[in-house]
């Protein structure tokens, strides 16, 4: 019983002493002045809250407008460079066997031969489309219009089989300022027709040359013959032709052959 007194006692000298101290506490200078206070301190850090988390949502919205089209526009160009390397066929120029065939086969006295150039100098090249490749023709001689002569040409042959659906044959040539003749064949003979298309040159310089099967004509030994619709994708033999009727020294090199297709 005596116990019991005791514990209660104890229990209420123990809330009597915690009552107090939280009296002491609650009525500190301090304490009164950070309660009064509080609530426009809590407004204030609140609203400044509040104010850094919507600056910081309308930076990001910014960053992802800014940023969105400049992503679109990267994937889409990778997409668009993907596509077009699926859709290239290239004729490796260093790998062909290329032939010369000059007037001399009709009394002429014209010379030509053709090198493959593993290290050539791209300097000066001012393509939009360069690939990097060093591997270089260069198709080069003297045209002389001596005895009924008057041409001088290359050709290689076409072992692979091309793609279906070809639109274009595109090439990058860098000549001497003179016109040129890609010319085509759709057999292996070599006396035979060929479709034939004109180009012109920039001397020392590098350009990227496109030619549709609208720019070929058949020709045979210089004048225009009848002969099926050219399509790209029977193509057997591929060569250039100089026939400019001016004689002296020439130069033509070429690289990257592309044949590109719809598909």
């Amino acid at each position: 019983m005596c116990r019991l007194k005791l514990s209660r006692f104890q229990s209420r000298v123990s809330n009597k002493h915690n009552k107090n101290k939280l009296v002491s506490i609650s009525t500190s200078p301090k304490i009164r002045a950070m309660m009064t206070h509080s609530p426009n301190l809590v407004k204030q850090q609140s609203l400044a809250l509040l104010t850094s988390f919507a600056f910081a949502i309308i930076i990001n919205f910014s960053m992802s407008i800014l940023i969105m089209p400049l992503n679109h526009q990267a994937i889409a160009q990778q997409f668009a460079d993907n596509q077009i390397q699926s859709n290239t066929h290239p004729l490796n120029v260093a790998t062909q066997d290329w032939r010369t065939i000059n007037d001399t086969v009709m009394g002429g006295i014209s010379a030509s031969q053709v090198s493959i150039d593993n290290n050539a100098d791209n300097s000066g090249d001012n393509s939009s489309d360069n690939s990097g490749d060093n591997n270089v023709a260069r198709f080069y001689g003297n045209l002389s219009l001596e005895q009924n002569g008057g041409f001088a040409s290359t050709r290689t042959s076409i072992n692979e089989p091309l793609a279906k659906n070809i639109d274009l044959i595109r090439l990058q040539v860098k000549g001497d300022g003179r016109d040129y003749q890609l010319r085509l064949r759709t057999d292996n003979q070599w006396d035979s027709y060929a479709y034939s298309a004109n180009f012109s040159t920039q001397k020392d310089s590098w350009i990227n040359i496109e030619f549709s099967r609208d720019d070929f004509t058949a020709v045979y030994r210089g004048r225009s013959v009848n002969a099926p619709e050219l399509n790209f994708e029977n193509v057997k033999q591929l060569g250039f032709l100089l026939a400019d009727k001016q004689a002296g020294a020439f130069e033509l090199s070429f690289k990257d052959i592309n044949f590109i297709s719809a598909d």
